[in-house]
C-alpha cells in the first residue's frame, strides 16, 4: 500500500459516495498525469468536496498507524486527511528537486485549511527536513489552528526544528494557551535554553502580577516554578 492510500482510506470511510467517487477520480487523475495548475484546482476543492468533519479513529485504525509509525490524522478535519493523501500522492509524480518549490507554492496560495494540510503532511513527504522553512514561518502565524496544525500531534518539529526554533515553538504555545502537552518530543528537547527562555518568561509574568501558565512546569519542573 502506498503511503498515499493509508490516508485515502480513511477519508473514504467517512466521505459521502460522491465525495468518495471524487476522491478516487482526483487520485487517479494524478497516476494517469501529473498537472500543475490542474492539481492547485483540486486541492482548493477538497474542502468543498470533503468538508471539514473531525475524524475520530477507531482503536483498530490507531494502531495500523501506530505499527507503521505515521502520524495518526485522529482529530485531523475530512478535508485535511484527503488533502495529504492528494500531496503526497502528487509529489511521486515530480523531480525531486520540484517538491520544495511545489509544496511552499501550494502553503502560500492556499487558505489557512489548505495551509494546516499542508503541515500536517510534512511529516509524511520525502526528504521532509527540506520543508523546515515552511513549518518555522507557520510558527509565526497570529491563525490559531494554523500554528497548532504544525504545533500540536505533529512530529514534524521535534524531528526537524532546531534546538533554537523548537523552543520559540514552545514559547509561542505558553504565549497562546496552547497546551504544551500536545507538543510531541518536548521531554527529549528539553535544552538548557529552553528551561532558561521559559524560566524567563514565568519570572516575567510573575513580577508584572499576572499568572504563570501552569504548563509552564512541564519544561521547569513542578519544584522550579517561581
Amino acid at each position: 500500500m502506498r503511503l498515499a492510500d493509508a490516508y485515502a482510506e480513511i477519508a473514504r470511510g467517512r466521505a459521502r459516495p460522491a465525495a468518495q467517487a471524487w476522491l478516487d477520480d482526483a487520485l487517479a487523475g494524478l497516476d494517469a498525469g501529473f498537472d500543475g495548475p490542474r492539481f492547485a484546482i483540486v486541492f482548493a476543492a477538497a474542502g468543498r468536496r470533503l468538508g471539514a468533519e473531525p475524524v475520530t479513529l477507531d482503536a483498530t485504525e490507531a494502531e495500523r498507524f501506530r505499527a507503521a509509525a505515521l502520524p495518526a490524522p485522529d482529530g485531523w478535519g475530512l478535508d485535511e486527511v484527503g488533502r495529504t493523501a492528494l500531496l503526497r500522492a502528487a509529489l511521486v509524480h515530480l523531480p525531486e528537486a520540484a517538491h520544495r518549490g511545489f509544496v511552499d507554492e501550494l502553503f502560500r496560495r492556499g487558505d489557512n485549511r489548505e495551509r494546516q494540510a499542508v503541515l500536517r503532511a510534512l511529516a509524511l513527504l520525502p526528504g521532509p527536513e527540506r520543508f523546515a522553512p515552511i513549518a518555522v514561518e507557520a510558527c509565526r502565524s497570529n491563525v490559531r489552528p494554523v500554528f497548532e496544525a504544525i504545533a500540536c500531534h505533529n512530529p514534524y518539529a521535534v524531528r526537524h526544528f532546531t534546538d533554537h526554533h523548537f523552543a520559540h515553538l514552545v514559547l509561542k504555545a505558553l504565549f497562546t494557551g496552547v497546551p504544551l502537552a500536545t507538543v510531541e518530543g518536548l521531554e527529549t528537547r528539553r535544552t538548557p535554553d529552553l528551561v532558561r527562555m521559559v524560566g524567563d518568561y514565568a519570572r516575567e509574568r510573575r513580577a508584572a502580577g499576572r499568572p504563570v501558565p501552569p504548563d509552564c512546569a512541564l519544561v521547569l519542573g513542578k519544584d522550579q516554578m517561581p
